[in-house]
């Protein structure tokens, strides 16, 4: 551990002094206001197929409903690929064991991408929305335009997303500094999510336990890559404490042989009560910041100590 760097802003002269106010300073939650949904994405999923939901809405309290949705998918074979979006699936192929055949389970294949459909396959696509329910969806829950059903659905899928969400505000948080701060330095830049392999394209030579790895952030300066800068946010859920920083300890090693610097910025309260950890980390990692860090100066300051060392 550096301890200069955090002496010098947080005023702090001890390693355990910092490992607690380390501790003392985790945020909460790294949720902001748009952490929860993109509705760009959603509205943009949902619009490319309006024409399509709108046809298939015609299915709605239809009470012939399977020669309905026969007569439809002969005159607009195109709506298929809006079917799997009414069950939350993207994919436009599926495979699906049928429980209830035969002794042997049976594997359907659906092909749910544009084309032209056969008598076989449209008989096919029906028998799908019996087994699946949607035509009961379709005759006795589903009211008006399946627009807005969609658009519900998109909703509810780009909650996954939200993991990619929880990674991006650490970087948002972090990328601003990196930039300004290279902004003043003569040949300095900034790669973002790039793998080892890539500094190839510099010249500059990569172990191959690196080469394959991918970095959130590589502090460059004079055709040399001086620093990986990682982010992460734990909240406690997966992986343990103690194997999140002994990946990190590994990843520190592997620089190290490399000539590369490290930067590890974590936060979250899954660190809480976990001093021992966290002090392993700064025992072992050159430097370990979280946002509170971060924000009083002290990256700031580790990226300059690093670009004039």
């Amino acid at each position: 551990m550096n301890i200069a760097p955090y002496a010098k802003v947080l005023d702090r002269n001890s390693p355990e002094e910092i490992v607690n106010l380390f501790h003392d300073t985790l945020v909460a939650t790294n949720r902001n206001h748009e952490f929860f949904v993109d509705w760009a994405k959603v509205k943009k999923n949902v619009e490319r197929y309006r024409v399509e939901l709108s046809i298939l809405s015609t299915l709605i309290g239809s009470k012939n409903f399977d020669d309905d949705l026969r007569n439809l998918l002969l005159r607009y074979p195109q709506v298929v690929e809006a079917i799997p979006l009414l069950i939350a699936v993207r994919e436009k192929e599926l495979s699906v064991i049928d429980e209830r055949g035969a002794e042997e389970n049976e594997i359907i294949e659906y092909d749910f991408s544009r084309k032209e459909l056969e008598e076989k396959e449209i008989e096919k696509i029906i028998n799908f929305f019996h087994k699946t329910g949607l035509k009961t969806f379709l005759q006795e829950i589903a009211k008006q335009c399946l627009w807005d059903y969609v658009a519900g659905v998109e909703v509810g899928m780009d909650t996954n997303a939200r993991k990619n969400r929880s990674g991006s505000f650490m970087e948002r948080a972090v990328e601003p500094i990196l930039y300004s701060v290279c902004r003043e330095e003569e040949d300095c830049f900034v790669l973002r999510q790039k793998y080892f392999s890539y500094l190839r394209k510099y010249g500059v030579e990569i172990d191959s336990t690196l080469a394959n790895r991918k970095a959130d952030f590589l502090l460059m300066k004079g055709g040399k890559v001086l620093a990986d800068i990682e982010v992460n946010f734990y909240a406690g859920t997966g992986s343990k404490p103690q194997e999140i920083v002994d990946a990190y300890i590994n990843r520190q090693e592997e620089l190290r042989n490399n000539g590369i610097a490290f930067v590890w910025i974590t936060d979250g309260y899954g660190w809480r009560g976990q001093k021992n950890q966290i002090r392993k980390g700064f025992e072992k990692v050159d430097y370990v910041l979280n946002l509170y860090f971060v924000k009083k100066g002290v990256l700031r300051e580790v990226l300059w100590t690093i670009l004039n060392g």
